[in-house]
């Protein structure tokens, strides 16, 4: 008896741990940074366009590295990527080219713990820290290659960063935010399991926050997103994002004050807003951009 009742005993606590373990390692998984091996760390990208490796420091003294690819004339403005969660500076190539003929400066860099960054490939933020080490590239351009007029595009959470950053930070003049999410709740909500508890999944995001020193109250971008005014802010979503609702996408826009606009892009998932998405958009991005970095008309004229 006492055998049997040691075996239930020992099946419920191995369920129990597994009911609890398996969401905190599948998060880990899902937002882990992608493998970057010895051979990346080497070589620069072959896009037939002048490229450094360039590496800087993030405000709590991690060394950032990056890709800068210089225009011709020093005095351009800079346009910079920022990527989605478990993506590095190499999911910004495909960007580089049509900005760089159209004589931007491209800036591709890569997370803490991400790429040869500094920093625990495990410790993904949702855009916490994320945001801060968009300041820290913001500074880079600003400071080390003196460049007066610098842009921000990125996808999902790098949108978020990028939003979070730009609300304190007056030096990013025009962003383009591809899918960004309202809040680390809303989207944990929106992509929980049907038949997974509800409590359990709490447990799970208060661990992510206490493992990662973060709090979700840092990654709300809807309670900042007004203070982007009056940079000119364009939001992107797609019609078939199923990550982030399009109604999560209104509200986010109604959030934010003018010289704003929404572009909903018929049949593309979340994924494919950024892929193909923003290289199918990119010279109407660069239209944007233009007008927002080089030209003193309104950007959104009425």
């Amino acid at each position: 008896m006492n055998n049997i009742f040691f075996a239930l005993s020992s099946v419920i606590f191995g369920l129990s741990l597994l009911s609890v373990g398996g969401p905190i390692l599948g998060e880990m998984i899902a937002t882990m940074a992608p493998i970057y091996t010895k051979k990346d760390s080497a070589t620069l990208p072959n896009l037939g366009i002048p490229v450094e490796q360039v590496t800087f420091q993030s405000s709590d003294d991690l060394n950032l590295s990056g890709w800068f690819f210089p225009a011709d004339d020093p005095a351009s403005p800079a346009i910079l990527y920022a990527p989605a969660t478990a993506r590095d500076q190499r999911s910004g190539l495909s960007l580089v080219v049509p900005f760089h003929q159209a004589g931007y400066h491209v800036l591709l860099f890569s997370y803490r713990g991400h790429g040869t960054s500094d920093g625990d490939r495990f410790g993904f933020t949702y855009g916490a820290a994320e945001s801060r080490d968009v300041d820290a590239a913001v500074q880079y351009l600003s400071e080390e290659r003196g460049i007066k007029k610098i842009g921000a595009i990125g996808h999902s959470a790098g949108a978020v960063s990028i939003i979070l950053s730009a609300s304190r930070n007056s030096q990013i003049s025009a962003i383009v935010a591809a899918s960004p999410f309202n809040s680390v709740e809303e989207i944990w909500e929106t992509n929980r399991p049907v038949l997974f508890p509800k409590p359990l999944y709490d447990l799970t995001m208060w661990f992510s926050e206490f493992r990662k020193g973060f709090s979700r109250h840092q990654v709300r971008a809807q309670d900042v997103i007004g203070k982007i005014a009056p940079r000119p802010l364009l939001l992107l979503h797609g019609s078939a994002d199923n990550r982030i609702t399009q109604e999560q996408a209104l509200q986010l826009y109604s959030q934010a004050k003018e010289p704003k606009r929404l572009w909903i892009i018929e049949g593309a998932t979340h994924d494919s807003v950024r892929h193909p998405g923003l290289d199918v958009l990119s010279g109407q991005i660069l239209s944007f951009f233009d007008k927002a970095l080089r030209s003193q008309a309104n950007i959104y004229p009425d």
